[in-house]
């Protein structure tokens, strides 16, 4: 029974700091949100054809056109590894119960599938951290895009 409350603290750690970076990569793409909208709108509050909008504002429009689908991604896959870790915390917690069950009516049935359920909550935990990893990969990619665009600027 030690096993899965073990695995489960360690999936609500997970989610903990996952929860974090889903937050801030949100609030990243709401900061960028508001920032195209203030640069395409105009004194009077009209918003701007891309051609009255001076030159800087435009390249940053460039730049956000393309960072916002590469941080949506991100964004998504974190949603995805938060998803799978909660899943397993549930099998975890399903495993527990079978595990009090089996002990409580010493059944071999119940004992099994409490095995089988502690083993399909440790892949599925194994699969949503891997998932974290591909997005913690990628983190980077919009970063250094702007830098590389800005640095490119002045050639």
């Amino acid at each position: 029974m030690v096993a899965p409350v073990v695995l489960l603290t360690v999936g609500s750690m997970l989610c903990n700091g996952l929860l974090g970076a889903y937050s801030g990569v949100n609030d990243r793409l709401r900061e960028m949100t508001r920032e195209r909208i203030e640069i395409r709108t105009g004194r009077d509050g009209e918003v701007l054809d891309t051609a009255k909008v001076d030159a800087a504002g435009r390249e940053r429009l460039a730049e956000i056109d393309h960072q916002v689908p590469m941080i949506l991604r991100r964004l998504q896959q974190a949603r995805i590894a938060l998803l799978l870790i909660y899943m397993a915390i549930a099998v975890f917690g399903l495993s527990i119960i079978a595990i009090a069950v089996a002990v409580s009516d010493d059944s071999d049935a119940f004992g099994q599938t409490a095995l089988a359920l502690v083993l399909a909550g440790t892949v599925v935990l194994l699969v949503g951290i891997v998932v974290a990893a591909i997005s913690l990969v990628r983190s980077a990619d919009a970063i250094t895009y702007a830098i590389d665009r800005t640095r490119s600027l002045g050639r």
